[in-house]
Order: C-alpha cells, then sequence, then structure tokens
C-alpha cells in the first residue's frame, strides 16, 4: 500500500502546475534579493572610494596553459591531439567583488567560466554566472592540476555537468562560507550545461559540505537534485546524485577516494574510485596508482567498467609537467581488457 501511495505522489508531479511554477520563481526571487543586499552592502558599508579600491595588481592576472596529448591503444590506434588551450582572466573589479573568465579554444563553445563573486563576510560569498557545480572533489579540479591524464569515469559520467558533457559546469549562483573547520556550499542552476537557458521550469539544487578535522584530512559530502532534458519539449529526466569523497595528504604521500551513487529516473548507477600518490622527489617527480569502477546500471551484472591506472608525473613548475600513464581496461560491454598508454606535456604560466 505504502508503494502505491509512492508512485501516486510521484506521478503527480506536474511541472507545468502552478506550484512548482512558484517555487521556481521564489528561487529566483531568493537569488536576486541576496544579489541586491550583497551590493547594498557595500556600497552603503561606510567606506570611501578609496578603501573600495584595490592594488593595481590586483585587479587582474592571467593565467594560460596548454596540454599536447599522445595514446596508443592496444589494438593498434594511435594518435596525436590538443587535449586543452586555455586563458583565465581573474581578479578583483572592488575590494570586495571579484571575478573569472575562462575560455579553451580548443573545446565547443569555447566559454568556459564567466563568474561574478561579491564577498559579504568568510561566512557567506556569493558567485553567480557559469562556473563549477559544487559537487565531487575531482569535479572542482582544475585539468591543469589532475593528477592523471584521464579523469576517472565515476567522475565523468556521475557528476552533474560532466555527465552531460558540459565540463562539470552550469549556470546558476551559489553562496558559501566557511566555520572553523566546515566549508559549505549551496547553489541553484538552470542543469542544462554551459551557454545554455534553462528548458523546464524546475532549478536544480546542489548543497556540499566539506569536513576538515585536521589539516592533512578532508571529508567531503555532496548532493544535487534536478531535472534534465536536452532541449524544450523534450521529456524531462528527474536526475538525483549523491556523492561521498576523502582526501589525504602527508608529507610526500597523498590518498584520495570518492562513491557516487546517481538516479536517473528508475535507472540507477554508481561509481568509485581510489587513487594513492608518492613524491619520490618532492613537487618534483610523482607516482600514482588508481583504480576506478563505474555500474552504468546496477539492475544489470556485466556492465561494470572498471580502469587501473599507472602513473609518472615530472613537473618543471607548477603548471608545465610531464605526464604517463597506462590504463588496463576491462568490463562492460567490450569484454576484453585493453591496455592503453598515454603521454602529455602541459606548459603554462
Amino acid at each position: 500500500m505504502m508503494s502505491i501511495i509512492f508512485r501516486k505522489k510521484t506521478k503527480s508531479y506536474d511541472k507545468k502546475s502552478p506550484i512548482n511554477k512558484m517555487h521556481k520563481s521564489l528561487s529566483l526571487l531568493y537569488v536576486l534579493i541576496i544579489c541586491l543586499f550583497g551590493l547594498i552592502r557595500i556600497s552603503e558599508a561606510g567606506v570611501s572610494d578609496e578603501e573600495l579600491k584595490i592594488p593595481s595588481d590586483q585587479s587582474l592576472k592571467l593565467g594560460v596553459y596548454t596540454q599536447a596529448g599522445y595514446t596508443h591503444w592496444e589494438e593498434g590506434r594511435e594518435g596525436f591531439r590538443i587535449r586543452q588551450a586555455r586563458v583565465i582572466l581573474k581578479g578583483y573589479i572592488l575590494k570586495n567583488i571579484d571575478y573569472k573568465l575562462q575560455i579553451d579554444a580548443v573545446q565547443s563553445p569555447v566559454l568556459l567560466d564567466a563568474k561574478i563573486g561579491i564577498n559579504l563576510s568568510p561566512y557567506a560569498i556569493l558567485s553567480f554566472g557559469q562556473f563549477e557545480i559544487p559537487f565531487s572533489i575531482e569535479n572542482l579540479i582544475s585539468g591543469s592540476e589532475l593528477d592523471t591524464i584521464n579523469r576517472s569515469n565515476t567522475v565523468k559520467n556521475l557528476c552533474p555537468g560532466r555527465d552531460i558533457g558540459a565540463k562539470g559546469r552550469d549556470i546558476g549562483a551559489t553562496v558559501n562560507g566557511e566555520f572553523s573547520c566546515l566549508v559549505y556550499t549551496l547553489g541553484v542552476f538552470n542543469g542544462s550545461g554551459i551557454n545554455k537557458v534553462d528548458t523546464n521550469d524546475q532549478l536544480d539544487v546542489v548543497g556540499r559540505l566539506v569536513f576538515t578535522p585536521f589539516h592533512s584530512l578532508s571529508i567531503g559530502f555532496s548532493h544535487y537534485d534536478g531535472r534534465y532534458s536536452p532541449d524544450l519539449g523534450v521529456p524531462v529526466i528527474k536526475k538525483v546524485r549523491t556523492g561521498i569523497d576523502i582526501f589525504f595528504i602527508k608529507d610526500r604521500t597523498s590518498m584520495k577516494g570518492e562513491y557516487i551513487f546517481a538516479r536517473d529516473n528508475q535507472t540507477e548507477r554508481s561509481g568509485w574510485y581510489i587513487q594513492g600518490g608518492y613524491y619520490f622527489i618532492q613537487k618534483k617527480l610523482e607516482a600514482i596508482v588508481k583504480q576506478d569502477s563505474f555500474d552504468r546500471n546496477l539492475a544489470f551484472g556485466e556492465d561494470q567498467i572498471v580502469v587501473t591506472t599507472l602513473g609518472i608525473n615530472c613537473f618543471f613548475s607548477k603548471k608545465t609537467k610531464v605526464q604517463i600513464n597506462y590504463e588496463y581496461r576491462r568490463g562492460g560491454l567490450e569484454k576484453d581488457p585493453k591496455n592503453v598508454i598515454l603521454a602529455q606535456i602541459q606548459a603554462g604560466f
């Protein structure tokens, strides 16, 4: 009887109903009120124009990096490609207002980030525009700082934004802050991906909480609830994502792991990875071992994809490095194991 009641409630959801339209309107109104409050707070804080001004060296910071890679597959396929060619501009407009703009010349669309931040206090920093969805530890790591050449299948297929080919980004607004050893982020997004307007009348909601009991250890929890349709008029998919991650670093050793559970309508999927790293030469030569397991449908038992990665990272500077990875792939629809060798050089500043 309980299951019948639950089904009726689920079925009764109508994206065109006045209640759900009002819910979206209230969400938008809430975000706008926060934005307006932040701007008024800054403009009427009783500070002079001189106090709001920032040093010229902080008004604009330029970052550039490019990645050229080579891949060799077991069956004989191989080739070179430019993986990323990015330009990042960031800085401060006023003392409490910052911005970030990022483009990638080899991606389509080229615009990745267009973000404005308002620092109300250490407990409430408002961001709005297009930027990374606060979900997963690996999703929030820049492509220039990844320990392995490829992101894990778990994150690429289950993380909001990456599961629709949007580089983990969306258009929306967040508020984040820090209380002692806790960092929180709450946000609302279109749910349609980068450079796209919303295709339904519901905003997606996301929350992330990171607990750092020690300087060397952090534990994160993320949850995402939204709806996705690739275009107007296309049936909407209800998306739910829940993830937990852990990161530990001590001297030359690092450990990282994540688990993500996903539900798209009635289809359930999950994935996890665990990674270890060790610097043979501090900040210069690092070895990486990673195990990644992604299950595309928990209702079936033969579509799990497992990737084992062995890697070496050689750093010449913070943004300039050479990476060599060996991947052993197995499972999924292709039963034969696949050996893949990847090499990548990154140069940047």
